[in-house]
């Protein structure tokens, strides 16, 4: 059984009161010139999220908003990572082409339907990682034309994710556009492009 001591008494909240904020409420401020590694979103410090490959597009967004995050790691039935699932992915045209294609509602469409699996995803070694510049790294963003980029481990037991790159992050902490060029993903979206 819990002992209390001590008398807890709940007021009425004043009208006029403030918030405490943390005394840095800035994004870190950097430079093309800074290494790589320290504007990497590193998983042995922050945990990433994930979610089941079975997921419908409400699941999705709403452990993206619960999150605050815009990527989740698709996990298949067994709990093996089999891809990663984007804001774009869900809020994009990628749901339409697909209820177009193979019938149905976008409540039938799961994350296994949207996502992009391990193989057509890009990453980066973490020792290539270790030596290069931020300014490295916005070009390979570009060049693979994603809004993320993997950095991959090498360990005795096997390979294993490490990070992740955002562009959106990247941006906001350069104060500068740094998007990927545009990869076209369906006819309409090429001829969108080309007008």
């Amino acid at each position: 059984m819990i002992h209390v001591d001590r008398n807890i008494h709940p007021q009425q909240v004043p009208n006029v009161i403030n918030l405490v904020t943390p005394k840095n409420t800035t994004h870190k401020s950097i430079t093309e010139n800074d290494p790589a590694i320290s504007v990497m979103t590193d998983l042995k410090k922050v945990t990433p999220f994930t979610i089941e490959s079975s997921a419908c597009i409400e699941a999705i967004n709403n452990k993206m908003i619960a999150c605050g995050v815009r990527l989740l790691f698709v996990n298949d039935p067994q709990g093996n990572l089999a891809g990663l699932i984007t804001t774009t992915d869900i809020q994009g045209e990628k749901p339409l082409l697909y209820v177009t294609k193979n019938s149905g509602s976008r409540d039938d469409i799961s994350a296994n339907d949207l996502m992009t699996p391990l193989g057509k995803l890009e990453g980066v070694p973490l020792e290539e990682v270790k030596k290069a510049h931020v300014a490295d790294i916005c070009k390979a963003l570009k060049e693979c034309r994603r809004k993320h980029m993997l950095v991959i481990e090498s360990r005795a037991e096997g390979k294993f994710i490490r990070g992740i790159f955002s562009a959106t992050q990247l941006s906001r902490q350069l104060g500068t556009n740094i998007s990927p060029s545009y990869r076209a993903e369906s006819f309409a979206q090429l001829n969108r492009a080309l007008a």
